[in-house]
């Protein structure tokens, strides 16, 4: 079993030496910092944020995209995942939940909520700009 409190305090660790090296000016150090961190904790919103800052303080919209893409896609599945979990141990509540949604507009055609996170707003609409960028 992973000890997640020695996880976290690790990852916020190396969040603060990032932000350090980031400080400090040396960035590339700082990049490779936010992606170990990712790679630890797929959901770091802070070390997705401020890789993306980073990329485009370079004017990098080529991996500032990348990164947008990568975000969004893990943020994605999590929320897909924690979906078909909570409908397979809850299966009566679910069929109820979803009829409701569906009646309230809360569903799209897929089955997917219509809200968005805000976080994840912020993400779609610099997406959109550095797509834009890259044209």
């Amino acid at each position: 079993m992973v000890d997640t409190t020695a996880t976290r305090i690790s990852i916020n660790a190396q969040l603060k030496r990032a932000r350090s090296l980031e400080s400090d000016g040396c960035t590339e150090e700082a990049i490779k910092d936010y992606r170990a961190i990712i790679t630890k904790d797929r959901l770091n919103v802070d070390a997705y944020n401020r890789l993306m800052v980073l990329f485009r303080k370079q004017k990098d919209y080529k991996k500032e995209h990348q990164i947008i893409k990568k975000a969004l896609y893990a943020f994605e599945k999590e929320i897909k995942e924690n979906q078909r979990e909570w409908k397979k141990t809850n299966r009566k509540s679910a069929d109820l939940s979803e009829n409701l949604a569906k009646a309230l507009g809360l569903l799209d055609n897929l089955g997917d909520p219509v809200y968005d996170d805000p976080q994840m707003m912020t993400w779609r609409k610099r997406l959109r700009v550095v797509e834009q960028k890259l044209k």
